[in-house]
Order: C-alpha cells, then sequence, then structure tokens
C-alpha cells in the first residue's frame, strides 16, 4: 500500500499529461473524418503493416538471443514469451519501460545474474536506438528539405544530443562516478559500487564484436520492417509521404513517445505525430490515425498474446 501511495504523484502526473496532450491534438481534428480514414482504409495494406510488424518483433527478438548471456533456458521461445509479456506491460500499464522491467525480471529469475541479465535487455535497447540515428542520419543527409525546416532541424538535434548523452553516461567510467559522487556523500557509496559493476558488465560487449555485428545486422532488417510499416499504413490511409521523410521522423517520434511524461507515450506519441507530418501537408486527422494504427492498435496484438501467457504462468513452472 506505501509503495502504491509513493507511486501515485507520478501516476497522477503522468495523467495529466496525457490528458493534455490529447486535449491539444483533439482541439485541431475532426473525429468525424478520422472515423471515415478508418472506415476507407485499405484492408490488403493494413495486413501488410501487421505482417512487417510481425517480421520487426521477430528481428528485435533475435537481436535480444544474441545479446543475453548463454544459458540453457534462455531459448528463442522463452525470450519470445519474455518479448510478448513485456509487450503487454508497456501498452497496458502506466509506463514505457515496464516491458524492459519485466524482460529483466524474466532474465535475473532464469539465469540469477542480475548484471549481464540487465546489461543485454539495456544494449538491446541502445542498439535499436544507435540504429534509428543512423537511419536518420541518413534521410538527413539525403532529403534536404527537412535542413531547411526549422522544427525539424531542432528536433533532430535534440534526438542526436539523446542518444549522445546516453551513450557517453553509460560508457565512460569517468562521466558516471561523477555523476554518482553525491550519493557517495550521503551514505550510499554502494550504489557507486553496483553501478560501476554494471557499467563494466555493459562495457564488456565491446570485446565481442562479431556479437555486437550480428546484433547491429538484426536491428538493421527490424527496422527496415518497422519503417516499411509505417509506409504500409500510409499506403493504407491513402497517404502520400515519402519514405525517406518517415525513416527521418518515425525515430524522432519513437524517442519522444519513450520519454516518461505520459501513460505509454499517449498523447505525446499523437501530437509529435500531428506536428512532424503537418510539414508536408498531412492533415491532423490523417497524422492522428497513422498514430494510432502504428503505435497503438497494431501493437495490440502482441500485447493481448503477452497478457495471455503471462495468465499462463501461474500454471506453468518457472522455466517456462
Amino acid at each position: 500500500m506505501k509503495q502504491a501511495l509513493k507511486g501515485l504523484p507520478s501516476l497522477l502526473l503522468r495523467l495529466g499529461v496525457t490528458v493534455f496532450a490529447f486535449g491539444w491534438v483533439l482541439r485541431s481534428i475532426d473525429l468525424g473524418a478520422v472515423r471515415e480514414i478508418f472506415r476507407s482504409a485499405s484492408v490488403p495494406w493494413l495486413l501488410a503493416a501487421v505482417a512487417l510488424f510481425c517480421v520487426s518483433q521477430t528481428g528485435c527478438i533475435t537481436r535480444w538471443k544474441v545479446l543475453v548471456p548463454p544459458h540453457r533456458l534462455l531459448t528463442w521461445l522463452f525470450l519470445a514469451n519474455s518479448y510478448c509479456v513485456g509487450n503487454f506491460f508497456n501498452l497496458f500499464l502506466p509506463t514505457t519501460v515496464g516491458g524492459d522491467v519485466m524482460r529483466s525480471y524474466d532474465l535475473i529469475k532464469a539465469t540469477g545474474e542480475w548484471r549481464s541479465s540487465l546489461a543485454s535487455v539495456l544494449t538491446d535497447r541502445l542498439i535499436g536506438f544507435l540504429g534509428f540515428l543512423l537511419f536518420a542520419l541518413g534521410a538527413w543527409v539525403f532529403f534536404p528539405p527537412a535542413r531547411e525546416d526549422p522544427l525539424i532541424r531542432t528536433a533532430f538535434a535534440g534526438f542526436c544530443g539523446v542518444v549522445a548523452v546516453t551513450f557517453l553516461v553509460l560508457g565512460s567510467r569517468r562521466v558516471l562516478q561523477g555523476m554518482l559522487t553525491p550519493f557517495g556523500k550521503i551514505g550510499l557509496g554502494q550504489l557507486q559500487s553496483h553501478a560501476a559493476q554494471f557499467q563494466e558488465t555493459l562495457r564488456g560487449y565491446l570485446s565481442r564484436p562479431k556479437q555486437l555485428a550480428a546484433a547491429f545486422g538484426i536491428t538493421f532488417l527490424a527496422q527496415v520492417a518497422a519503417i516499411l510499416m509505417y509506409s504500409a499504413i500510409c499506403s493504407a490511409l491513402h497517404l502520400t509521404v515519402p519514405l525517406i521523410y518517415l525513416v527521418l521522423v518515425i525515430p524522432i517520434i519513437i524517442t519522444i513517445a519513450q520519454i516518461p511524461i505520459s501513460l505509454n507515450g499517449l498523447g505525446i506519441r499523437e501530437g509529435a505525430t500531428v506536428l512532424f507530418l503537418g510539414r508536408i501537408g498531412v492533415t491532423a486527422e490523417q497524422s492522428v490515425s497513422l498514430s494510432l494504427l502504428g503505435g497503438l492498435l497494431i501493437p495490440l496484438l502482441p500485447a493481448l498474446l503477452g497478457a495471455v501467457l503471462f495468465m499462463l504462468r501461474r500454471r506453468k513452472p518457472a522455466g517456462l
């Protein structure tokens, strides 16, 4: 009960941000027009988007399999189970990192190793973001109109900055220890020690270039499928959006949605989609429809599967 009460202010804050963000989006759209967009959507293109989403998710699970510590319980099916349950937690709980917490818990429970388990989940996330950054950089170079838009320039610079700072903090011993020094002065020096040990485990991947190369190769394929999924949704909704523009803005939108200030990125993701696609003439109604399909309705499928798998765990032994 006390833990629930401690988390209540954060939950209420995220709920408030979500309501505000959705209010900002809804004030500028015609819900009737959104219904008509969904009604006229091309079913074959929607099925293609679902298939591409499944390909992308399969790639993400396979990448994680490459990165997890070797252990007899960590089969591809075990990780697929954990990944689907993680999708359920991401979509239905008031957080954007609940899935990562659940995946980490599954690995720790199976292997008994907290550092290597956490490091595999975090490295999986980092490689995903780095892959998106490389895609966005390519689009930035080959799509000059984006460089002329001050909003896109600012958002792209912020995206690059977030990725750079994340890698700097996690990769530099000096920076991480400097950030944690105040904790040692208030009697939490053990936190510094645990963080240093975890960082060394994380840096250990640098000594395994073949493993990282395999993970990056899988990331490339998974993210190509993810971008093509959004392109298929655009075709389903009869939208004309240049593929290279999607390559540039989708990673930025996904990153913005990961910021833990709303419930699962709801409202924030839709607002960002309206903002960025509006720069090339896409209406707010079309942008919201695209965002809801790509960020909520299609991911609902594995999330519901994850819910079933999570409930079945009570009837299965710990090793799944």
